[in-house]
């Protein structure tokens, strides 16, 4: 049972819903927490307030990997809008883990538009940090639009959702070996660019979160805890040895991945749909010895069970439970994830879905210590401007929110440049029309 959208336009149609799914949501009137400042753990990197943009894929880099015309356009706005943080998108660190010809890949080469892309996106929020997603996208890469999947072990679940054959090669500990020099050298790109931060990224199936689940794979990089996670620690100390004051070691991290065992990471052994923390606490307190001092947190994977990590009204399926349920857990689990390493700065996600409901319950979680800081993704692309609206107004605009319905992701899937067509009508509205001219 999947229980109803979200139709909420009182505080008491909001108190009806969660009675119905049963969540309990944290919530506040007052709204100030959200103005606060935050100093990133032992770092000289502070936030202006508690709102953050998460990394938000526009597929709409130059072919070389470089921001492009709407990439810019993007990070304008969103640097515009008053949070007090900005994550750069994912950006490959190798041209052959790309998701496509759109996705950014940072080099020597094209530096100084990277450069170009800091100095923007810092004039405009008035100095607010902005860190840079490193990425390589391993079952996902698509460097010439095609599938290129660079796949740690053959996970059967996620064979099937890509259609990957069984004789598909398994890439090699040699390959993999060099790719924490690959890290390190990115993040000392990110660093020269004038980025504030440089993400190892850790979530939704990408490489190096897929390696998590190698359970089987043999060698050095799969079976036991310390060779499931050694990539991802190397790539992270590979990074950190350009860490400072200035510069902080970050990480796009998914802990639980609700896809059940042994193909998920963070499961009970039984095969159920129930976390289970042992391991991803253990990696969350070494990514703190590691380096990590800034978390985005997220669950699930957008390409097996996208209800987990984002929930929505309109999708590709039907979710299997009520929706703030899926908020919830989200909460739920960073909450976990700050009394587990309290010295990581974090940012808790899940609240694009609750629309006007966003600020009383994102100033309820950092209140509460369930969270350092709200973060905002499908939100930024419908409405950029959302926190100063938040911390200048109080209130979000109900006829500028995002909807849930999914045409973003939607237009992502077809390799095409994308954003919100419902708010962003005239730069995207034609681009969904030209995907899905029967729609």
């Amino acid at each position: 049972m999947s229980g109803a959208r979200f139709t909420c336009r009182t505080e008491e149609d909001f108190r009806a819903a969660q009675e119905r799914d049963g969540v309990s949501l944290p919530a506040s009137h007052d709204l100030s927490v959200l103005a606060e400042p935050l100093t990133v753990g032992d770092t000289r990197v502070t936030l202006k307030n508690r709102l953050t943009i998460h990394p938000m894929e526009g597929f709409d880099s130059t072919p070389d990997g470089a921001p492009g015309e709407l990439t810019m356009r993007r990070i304008r706005r969103m640097a515009s809008g008053g949070a007090g943080l900005l994550w750069v998108e994912a950006t490959s660190v190798v041209e052959e883990g790309r998701t496509s010809t759109g996705q950014l890949w940072i080099h020597e080469e094209n530096l100084d538009a990277f450069k170009r892309l800091a100095e923007e996106a810092h004039r405009l929020s008035d100095g607010a940090p902005v860190i840079l997603q490193l990425t390589h996208s391993g079952r996902f890469s698509r460097p010439d639009n095609t599938p290129r999947p660079v796949i740690s072990y053959h996970n059967p679940v996620m064979n099937e959702k890509m259609d990957i054959d069984p004789s598909w090669p398994v890439v090699t500990d040699e390959y993999l070996d060099a790719l924490p020099g690959k890290f390190g050298a990115a993040a000392k790109l990110a660093k020269d660019a004038g980025f504030d931060g440089a993400d190892i990224k850790c979530c939704h199936k990408y490489l190096f979160s897929e390696l998590l689940s190698a359970y089987s794979r043999p060698g050095r990089y799969g079976g036991s805890f310390e060779n499931r996670t050694r990539l991802f620690l190397d790539s992270i100390r590979a990074a950190a040895v350009h860490a400072s004051p200035e510069f902080v070691i970050a990480s796009r991290f998914g802990p639980v991945e609700m896809i059940p065992h042994p193909w998920g990471f963070g499961m009970a052994r039984d095969g159920s749909l129930t976390p289970d923390w042992d391991e991803p606490d253990r990696l969350y307190r070494e990514m703190y010895d590691c380096g990590v001092r800034l978390v985005d947190m997220t669950l699930g994977s957008p390409y097996y069970n996208p209800h987990v990590n984002r929930p929505y009204d309109n999708g590709g399926y039907e979710p299997p439970e009520p929706r703030l349920a899926g908020v919830s857990r989200l909460i739920d689990a960073a909450a976990h994830m700050k009394k587990t390493v309290p010295g990581i700065a974090l940012i808790g996600t899940g609240y694009s879905y609750l629309r006007t409901f966003a600020p009383g319950v994102a100033a309820g979680a950092v209140g509460n210590g369930l969270t350092d800081a709200a973060g905002f993704g499908r939100m930024a692309f419908a409405y950029p401007d959302f926190a100063r609206d938040i911390l200048e107004k109080g209130a979000l605009d109900p006829g500028k929110v995002c909807l849930t319905c999914s045409k973003c992701t939607a237009m992502m899937r077809k390799i095409h440049a994308t954003g919100c067509p419902i708010r962003d009508r005239e730069v995207y509205l034609p681009m969904l029309r030209e995907l899905f001219p029967k729609e």
